[in-house]
């Protein structure tokens, strides 16, 4: 069973009407910075907060806010603390430029960051600022919480810029927020010394969202945009995070509406004590392990020195099928754990006992979710023929591979290796999020489904894979001809209506039935939008005794 829940856990490195009890001890954590400003809405690109002026910029049909700090920086004696209240600044704050990125290595969509002074927020708004407030939509940016941030690049994206709320304020009307949170070592690092001190221990990447979410509580009417109707998304693990802010105390209230694209939370997370055990190894390797006081010795470490690959144990390298069926264990892991006050229970158990927030959910990923990881294994080390197929499940399932191998018989692929790709995505991320859209409706929370099918012109070889659907959600993809502007449309369009009232119907396009698990309804995205029924229903329904298994 162990190896079962250390692979489920890997999933989160890969991969939003209230009910239930507050938990007072979350609510201590999440500072508010503040009483709230109930400023008027303000028109051009100078605005007055409680905090002090911010100059931002115009863009097209939207005035921009960028790299405004929501918190103050997390550095010296606050690493690995709860956020603190932001000191007013007395000259104008020019807010035209993104804010650096929070502690991170160097990755596809962004250079390495070593900035701990990084918990910034974006702000794009209709140009002329509106007459009434606008709804909300605060983006949590992807990347494992390993890596990313708000000004993350990529060259599907025509603007460069893959998450610029530009498009969907001017086009749709609304208020776009995109945020920076700490990620990996520096924000979930779970340490005995933390809580020994009265700092939280883990989930401080949560906390910072929660603190985030309370500054749009306070300010964002000044920038037109709706207190009262906020929706949290975001896709990967920002659609992971999502969801444990659903089942979050102290999110209760800050936001009205939810969207998680590729990714839920609702298979087995480790505990604190868990975390706490396993960090010792990555204590000892950056050499503080002995010492008096072993937090005040990794905070006096540089940032690079914090920020070293998790070593993997009996590892098989270079075996066929691609480093992600490899079998290694990591020695240390930063990810959201249950700590007993951010997420005091498993996710699961608490939608189950009702302790969640009822928000209208829309959830959903991507055709081919695992295209994305394996496609560079592929290329390298891939599994050519059945027998390098099976060993490569027996690696990374152990006992329960042979039933993997049932489920997905290697002659309902075209290759050994395709077989590979849909068992990684379907288990790491299309069925983990049906598994927690599931549980929400059953709760009687509504929700929409979706599957993303479009492949983008061009790169037919990465197919309706993992993220493939975010320049079409920010209308960012680059030289888009008639079938693509079209699709982005009407997802903007179902993604903006349901912000706007929790229901992504509307306006003479194809009707989105809300999701229950007997008819199992969900909408697939494509040029041609349809809605389809029990979709890898089957799939969903193996892996659920997989997911079930690791709580037992």
């Amino acid at each position: 069973m162990t190896a079962i829940r250390f692979e489920l856990l890997i999933a989160g490195v890969l991969i939003a009407a209230c009910g239930g009890d507050a938990n007072p001890a979350a609510n201590d954590v999440a500072n508010d910075a503040g009483p709230k400003d109930d400023l008027p809405i303000q028109p051009g690109t100078l605005i007055k907060l409680g905090t002090g002026q911010l100059q931002g910029d115009t863009d097209g049909g939207a005035r921009r806010f960028r790299g405004i700090p929501y918190a103050k920086p997390p550095i010296g004696s606050q690493r690995w603390k709860a956020p603190q209240p932001i000191d007013t600044w007395p000259d104008v704050l020019q807010a035209t430029a993104f804010g650096s990125a929070c502690p991170q290595s160097a990755w596809t969509q962004g250079p390495e960051s070593l900035e701990e002074d990084c918990l910034f927020l974006n702000v794009w708004t209709p140009d002329p600022a509106p007459r009434s407030p606008l709804p909300v939509m605060v983006w949590l940016p992807g990347g494992g919480n390993q890596n990313g941030a708000a000004s993350d690049q990529s060259p599907l994206s025509g603007s460069a810029y893959i998450y610029d709320g530009r498009d969907l304020a001017e086009s749709r009307n609304v208020v776009v927020v995109t945020i920076n949170y700490r990620i990996g070592v520096m924000g979930f690092f779970a340490h005995a010394g933390l809580r020994s001190e009265g700092s939280i221990s883990g989930n401080q990447g949560l906390v910072d969202q929660q603190v985030a979410l309370q500054w749009v509580q306070r300010n964002i009417l000044a920038f037109g945009g709706d207190p009262k109707n906020v929706t949290l998304f975001g896709e990967s693990a920002g659609s992971q995070n999502t969801c444990l802010q659903v089942v979050a105390p102290g999110s209760r209230d800050l936001f009205h509406r939810a969207i998680s694209q590729s990714g839920g939370c609702t298979t087995f997370r480790r505990g604190q004590a868990d975390a706490e055990q396993q960090v010792k190894a990555f204590v000892e390797a950056v050499g503080c392990a002995g010492a008096s006081n072993e937090v005040e010795c990794l905070r006096s470490k540089p940032v690079r020195d914090l920020l070293i690959t998790a070593p993997v144990d009996g590892a098989t390298p270079g075996a066929p099928g691609g480093s992600q069926f490899n079998g290694g264990v990591a020695r240390w892991d930063f990810n959201p754990i249950v700590d007993g006050k951010v997420i005091p229970d498993q996710p699961r158990t608490l939608i189950e006992t009702g302790k969640f927030a009822r928000v209208p959910y829309l959830l959903g990923s991507n055709f081919e979710e695992g295209r994305l990881f394996l496609l560079t294994a592929s290329a390298t080390t891939p599994a050519r023929t059945e027998a390098e197929y099976l060993a490569a499940l027996g690696r990374l399932f152990k006992d329960s591979a042979p039933k993997v191998a049932e489920q997905y018989p290697v002659s309902a692929f075209p290759s050994p290796q395709d077989a590979l790709v849909r068992v990684w995505g379907d288990s790491r991320l299309g069925c983990t999020t049906y598994d927690s859209m599931r549980r929400v409706a059953a709760q009687g929370a509504t929700a929409h489904a979706y599957t993303f099918a479009r492949a983008i012109p061009g790169l037919e070889v990465i197919g309706p894979t993992h993220g493939v659907e975010l320049p079409y959600v920010f209308g960012t993809l680059a030289s888009p001809g008639p079938d693509d502007r079209a699709l982005s449309d009407s997802m903007q369009a179902y993604w903006t209506r349901f912000a706007k009232t929790g229901d992504p119907n509307g306006e003479g396009d194809l009707g989105w039935p809300a999701f229950a698990e007997a008819s199992d309804q969900r909408m697939n995205l494509d040029v041609m939008p349809s809605v389809v029924s029990g979709f890898r229903r089957a799939e969903c329904d193996f892996w659920a005794t997989i997911y079930d298994a690791a709580f037992r």
